[in-house]
């Protein structure tokens, strides 16, 4: 049942952070060596304190065996905040805490957040996820598939969601065979997809890749006159108090940002951060620009946990945001709408998703232990599963001690 009161103490405009060894100075916890609010509701709800420092020590295991400098963690259990902290550093030049709410690229986890946003649209008839999306975008009348001919029909809007539309993947964009234009506004861009053409027909194979969620976001453009960016900030994140999160970070907010790294085998190395930066605030804002912090992702998730009601009032119904949780036959096995489907109920509907991001970002809702996981770091998601297993490890022993931990599968979620 929604609990107005627990998200409205996650909403609160300032979170108390409680931090562990190297994680940030005193000024970031004023009132060091009390209790804060989240070690407290831990505590009340049945935790121990040897359990909350086996999370810290896998946190801190991944930064002794160098997987990344630090990060931050969240975990919501029945819609209380019961662990917000930040850990290691954020800068290793510099030695910079990872503070708990320090703003993140979080890469592929916007793409659940599209697709929440697509269901509200569709929700509010502006469109039907079973359209066709030339209806939308008509350069896409008589779309081909490359070297086959017209492909058997249309693909359709849910189709982009579920990386089941036809569009080239990440491997055959790896392999050169396909040069989206990537400068002019986002229209061109969609234009020039509809004449490279498809890579197979629509529903018949899943293929991971942005191009889906860029021809998702031009659609939402034109059914609503507005600019996505904009949209998504006045539709959703504002309405769940994600107040952070923004496609176009101010230079204070860059300022508070986490430097990003890279793993390689002699260690993490330094990543462009104007070209990173450049890279998250580009026109193809749906695939994975997002900046956040733990918080404001940790709101995205109350509201599927909640089934679409943010301080006891509606903003999306359940069964709009249940339909995002259905693995589609053509993933083989997986993958929903914007969603890694880690596990179904009796009714085929996942009661545990979540979406990686391929900056070091991890988020899950787990329905039937009632637990969000929000896991923030800033290098490279791939270079690191081993980091994430660990504390994805201790979190389940706490949490659920009789389930494991979903293996690792970049493909499905977003590396």
């Amino acid at each position: 049942m929604f609990d107005a009161k627990r998200l409205t103490l996650l909403a609160a405009p300032v979170l108390s952070a409680a931090i562990f060894v190297g994680a940030a100075s005193a000024a970031d916890n004023p009132q060091e060596g009390k209790p804060t609010m989240e070690e407290k509701a831990w505590l009340s709800h049945g935790f121990t304190e040897t359990q909350r420092q086996s999370i810290r020590a896998a946190c801190q295991w991944g930064i002794e065996n160098k997987f990344i400098p630090g990060g931050s963690l969240l975990l919501i259990h029945r819609g209380e905040t019961v662990f917000r902290e930040g850990f290691g550093v954020a800068d290793l030049k510099t030695g910079r805490p990872f503070a708990a709410g320090a703003p993140c690229w979080i890469a592929s986890i916007t793409k659940p957040h599209t697709s929440t946003l697509m269901a509200m649209l569709a929700e509010r008839g502006k469109l039907s996820l079973d359209d066709p999306i030339a209806k939308y975008l008509p350069s896409f009348t008589g779309v081909a598939i490359r070297d086959k001919g017209p492909a058997s029909r249309q693909p359709k809007v849910r189709e982009l969601l579920s990386h089941t539309a036809g569009c080239p993947g990440k491997k055959a964009f790896a392999s050169g065979q396909w040069q989206i234009k990537q400068d002019g506004t986002l229209a061109e861009m969609v234009a020039d997809m509809s004449r490279q053409g498809l890579a197979a027909e629509p529903g018949t194979a899943f293929a991971y890749a942005t191009v889906g969620y860029r021809m998702a976001e031009r659609i939402a453009e034109i059914v609503t006159g507005k600019e996505f960016a904009a949209l998504m900030e006045e539709a959703l994140l504002r309405p769940i108090g994600a107040t952070t999160a923004t496609f176009r970070p101010s230079k204070e907010l860059i300022a508070k940002m986490p430097a990003a790294y890279d793993r390689k085998p002699d260690g993490l190395v330094p990543l462009d951060s104007s070209a990173r930066l450049e890279a998250a605030s580009s026109p193809l804002s749906a695939p994975g620009s997002l900046i956040a912090t733990v918080d404001d992702v940790g709101r995205f998730l109350l509201l599927h946990r909640n089934k679409g009601v943010v301080d006891g009032k509606r903003l999306v119904a359940a069964e709009s945001l249940q339909a995002l949780y259905k693995p589609w036959r053509a993933t083989g096995a997986g993958y929903g709408l914007g969603f890694n489907i880690l596990k179904t109920g009796p009714n085929g509907v996942g009661v545990r998703i979540r979406h990686t991001g391929g900056a070091g970002t991890f988020a899950q809702l787990d329905f039937e232990n009632d637990v969000i996981i929000v896991l923030f770091t800033q290098v490279s998601g791939a270079r690191i599963a081993p980091f994430r297993e660990q504390v994805l490890k201790a979190i389940v022993s706490v949490f659920a001690p009789n389930d494991r931990p979903a293996p690792e599968s970049p493909d499905r979620e977003g590396e």
